[in-house]
């Protein structure tokens, strides 16, 4: 018996070192954890490995000896497995988000709901309705659906004319963008119920290196939050109805939260400065609408993060929900599932949270307090995901929830330093808050064509003191 227990404690000996290194290559290889907890994680293991290990490989031990070290042993075994795991998880979260590639972007053959047409083929030969814009996205799905069928195009110069023309029948189908066909569905009444979407053509557009990149450590920076009002894959275009700049200085630990209307209205600088709703720059990808805010604001966009309704209940699920203050009492409208919030106190899990955030007809002043209720749900994440209680027990569900709903164009190893710096000093951030707020007006819009669409006009005072005050957190000289 003595001689068998040796025998297997020599062989889990083996296996007890492999897992051992393979633990501490993964710690380093991460580069995760700040040099004062790196060192002392590496010095006990060390310790501890060269007392279990002699004790399970070398045969003259005690058989008592033998057993302590061996449950020693399969504790810090199954202990080393579950840190590589995690740390595995935490290199393929790094990558992923951190991997900024195509875009994609969807344009609808679009037919009437009671028509006979079933397979997007038995439209070979047909008229096809589509809207007049120079646009090189637009030109590559209507020659990629060209290439698929033949159809005869005709270009209508106005928007509203193409709802009417399809269900009058002068055309047996039209092609739009998914953005386009949102608007004619808002602004022509029953033009959904009346429409049905028979084929997607969609189109891989490559996304640019916008980052303005500094020692996150150690230099002030800006990230702008493009939340898009869809779900599923973030890779998907489409209009950015959560826009919010986060000014970080990791000297002062300030950060401050400056909310922008969806309404606002601003110009994209990839179209010769046409006006556009800020919204709306979300569907030409998220190069256009930091080039739109850069400009609006007059401070550069050093990184931004783009998540969506799945990002947002993902993560406050993952994190175990957040206490949000609402400022009134109310209840939403116009979405799946009706919501009552209390005013004061809310505990919210994900769904509850993306309700939150996203109602206004329940207000008076609307998307202005929609985007006071946004910065606190951001607040609450922000506190609860800096909570070393809540990284620790919920850091691998995080990882695993989020991995594949949120887009970064940070590197990994800042977001690493990021990381370290926090845990090496766990400090407690003091969160600031301003909204941007304008006027009320009504104009056309270039993504909209000839509706008049509901726009906010910027209040050029309102933006210098808002700019003074990212400046005043970037360099530390804010008084309040």
């Amino acid at each position: 018996e003595r001689t068998r227990l040796g025998t297997i404690c020599r062989f889990w000996s083996v296996a007890f070192f492999a897992s051992l290194v393979g633990f501490v290559c993964m710690i380093i290889y991460t580069n995760i954890l700040p040099a004062k907890y790196l060192y002392s994680a590496l010095a006990i293991i060390g310790v501890v490995s060269l007392l279990v290990f002699p004790l399970l490989y070398f045969r003259r031990i005690t058989r008592v000896k033998k057993m302590i070290a061996l449950g020693v042993s399969f504790v810090l075994v199954a202990g080393f497995i579950y840190g590589i795991v995690n740390l595995n998880d935490t290199v393929d979260f790094f990558s992923k988000v951190t991997t900024v590639g195509v875009q994609t972007k969807d344009y609808y053959l679009v037919v009437k709901d009671k028509s006979d047409y079933q397979a997007v083929e038995e439209l070979e030969g047909k008229k096809v309705g589509t809207y007049m814009k120079s646009e090189v996205n637009y030109a590559r799905a209507k020659g990629k659906l060209q290439s698929k069928l033949n159809v005869d195009y005709k270009m209508i110069e106005n928007l509203s004319k193409l709802d009417n023309g399809l269900l009058d029948g002068d055309y047996e189908a039209i092609f739009v963008s998914d953005s386009q066909y949102k608007t004619l569905c808002e602004k022509e009444k029953k033009f959904e119920d009346k429409s049905r979407i028979l084929y997607t053509i969609r189109i891989d557009v490559e996304a640019k290196d916008v980052s303005k990149k500094v020692d996150v450590t150690k230099e002030s920076f800006n990230i702008y939050i493009s939340g898009l009002d869809t779900s599923g894959k973030i890779t998907e275009t489409s209009r950015s109805d959560v826009n919010m700049i986060l000014t970080v200085n990791p000297k002062t630990h300030t950060i401050l939260l400056t909310s922008i209307p969806r309404d606002f209205k601003i110009e994209l600088p990839s179209y010769d400065n046409a006006t556009d709703k800020l919204t709306h720059t979300g569907i030409y990808g998220i190069e256009e609408t930091i080039g739109a805010v850069e400009n609006l604001i007059g401070i550069d966009m050093n990184y931004y993060v783009k998540v969506n309704y799945s990002t947002l209940k993902r993560l406050v699920n993952a994190i175990g929900g957040i206490d949000v203050y609402s400022d009134y009492e109310f209840t939403t409208s116009g979405m799946k599932y009706t919501y009552t919030f209390k005013k004061g106190k809310n505990h919210l899990n994900g769904k509850k949270a993306l309700a939150f955030a996203r109602e206004r007809h329940s207000f008076e002043d609307g998307d202005v307090q929609r985007n006071r209720n946004q910065v606190k749900v951001m607040e609450a994440m922000i506190k609860k995901c800096t909570s070393s209680t809540t990284v620790l027990t919920k850091y691998s569900k995080i990882l695993k929830k989020c991995k594949k709903y949120i887009e970064i164009n940070m590197g990994a190893d800042q977001i690493r330093d990021l990381v370290k710096m926090q845990m090496n000093g766990g400090y407690k951030w003091t969160i600031k808050k301003q909204n941007l707020k304008g006027t009320d007006s009504q104009s056309t819009v270039y993504s909209s064509g000839d509706y008049v669409l509901y726009v906010m006009e910027p209040d050029e005072k309102q933006l210098a003191k808002a700019f003074d005050k990212i400046v005043a957190v970037m360099d530390g000289s804010l008084k309040e």
